[in-house]
């Protein structure tokens, strides 16, 4: 059974010539059982004998498949005796977002920390995190959803462009609606599922996801905007279906639904439609005759001739330039798409949307590309991961076996290859060797 604090500290209190050196401590607050999405709070402490000289620098850093950034709670300052010496201390805290279900080792982080070793002159010391680890896990409630969505709050507005009354053949309204979710990347918003009865053309836009963050850079919530336009082609009465997004709470620690309401409303034939006043009849003004000076013909065959001048200067920097420009621009868009970054997005993105096919093809491709023609059998081999041979034998399962008797899923799937990810090494190349074209008998 997990504690509910599992903690690692680094005590490193040495004595050189006399003199004392500062201490880092770290630990993970952890909750019984991390969840995907739940915050994990990495607490750090940092004592230096004497006083601080400055404020130690807290890097951010990465962590595959996390969120993690430093918390908004401003530092605790603390004083403690070690060996009868003073020390000076601050308290600061990161937290981290997992995205995914799988084991996270921390990185090496290493914080630089000024402090007065002999006053009043400022020494500044190198500190390093100690390995730490957690592991999150998608919560029994959730494990057959086509989707996981964990955060603290969510929200779902629309926007129409014109009120839904009075409407008549022929009219189109505009529909924007918005989801917004608490410390969530956007792109883990599931796509909304917009549709419209008979007699009525729907016609969707690409939606936009944008991550926001605070004044100080701290990510806080992503949001994702759905636009599309509907236009009446028939009268009648009709009804939108509803809306709904399937989401896990975090602080309540159960399923949530958030819904939109189903939209009625009328459309009229336009014979049935009469204006109350009739519009007046414009009387047509006298046609009159345009009298122009040679002031004028002067300046408009000015204009002509530096617009004629211009026109040639584009067309031969064009004809000079164009060719040249397009295949550097071809050769550059095509290094993008063959890169590895590439092939891990289409195959993020494929496990995300729950294709296994695709996902299977996608990271073949990307073990050839980075991994010069890496097998499958060869990252699993190096990997040596009880879970990842799982996940591999019931995409195999689903894919290969008839009917499909395996029960895959994407994003569980996407979590075990990431979380090895970094230990794939590339196979080295067969050496080989031509023959002598001409060996001496």
């Amino acid at each position: 059974m997990r504690k509910l604090a599992i903690s690692l500290s680094l005590f490193v209190v040495a004595s050189v010539h006399g003199q004392s050196l500062p201490v880092i401590r770290a630990k993970l607050v952890l909750p019984n059982g991390v969840i995907v999405g739940q915050p994990v709070r990495l607490e750090v402490v940092v004592l230096v004998p004497n006083y601080f000289t400055g404020a130690p620098a807290y890097p951010l850093f990465e962590l595959d498949g996390a969120i993690v950034t430093l918390s908004d709670d401003r530092p605790e300052h603390l004083n403690e005796q070690i060996d009868g010496a003073t020390y000076a201390g601050i308290r600061r805290f990161y937290v981290i977002y997992p995205e995914q279900p799988s084991d996270f080792h921390l990185p090496p982080v290493d914080i630089a920390v000024p402090y007065a070793a002999a006053p009043p002159a400022t020494t500044t010391a190198t500190l390093h995190l100690p390995p730490l680890h957690f592991r999150a896990e998608l919560p029994p409630a959730a494990r057959n959803l086509d989707y996981f969505l964990p955060t603290s709050r969510l929200t779902i507005q629309q926007k129409w462009s014109n009120s839904l009354s009075n409407l008549y053949v022929g009219d189109s309204v505009s529909r924007t609606i918005v989801v917004t979710t608490e410390k969530m990347q956007a792109m883990l918003i599931p796509p909304l599922q917009l549709s419209a009865p008979e007699g009525v053309r729907i016609y969707p836009k690409g939606p936009s996801v944008e991550d926001e963050k605070s004044v100080s850079g701290v990510f806080t919530q992503g949001v994702r905007t759905e636009r599309a336009s509907y236009l009446f082609a028939k009268s009648g009465d009709y009804v939108l279906p509803e809306i709904e997004i399937t989401w896990w709470n975090l602080a309540a620690q159960k399923l949530t639904t958030s819904k939109l309401p189903a939209v009625e409303f009328h459309v009229s034939d336009t014979t049935a439609y009469v204006s109350e006043l009739p519009p007046e009849q414009e009387t047509p003004a006298a046609a009159q005759t345009p009298h122009r000076n040679w002031r004028q013909y002067l300046s408009f065959l000015v204009k002509f001739a530096i617009g004629f001048a211009f026109a040639a200067i584009l067309l031969w920097a064009i004809r000079r330039w164009g060719p040249r420009l397009t295949l550097r621009y071809r050769a550059l868009a095509s290094r993008r798409r063959e890169s590895g970054a590439a092939y891990w997005h289409r195959f993020q993105q494929a496990c995300y949307r729950n294709d296994a096919s695709q996902a299977y093809a996608l990271l073949l491709a990307w073990l050839r590309r980075c991994h010069h023609a890496m097998t499958l059998d060869g990252f699993q081999r190096q990997a040596a991961d009880p879970q990842l041979d799982q996940q591999i034998s019931i995409l195999s399962q689903t894919l290969f076996a008839s009917p499909g008797t395996g029960r895959w899923n994407g994003r569980v799937f996407y979590g075990a290859i990431a979380a090895r990810r970094r230990n794939a090494r590339p196979t080295k190349q067969p050496v080989t060797h031509l023959p002598a074209l001409n060996p001496e008998p």
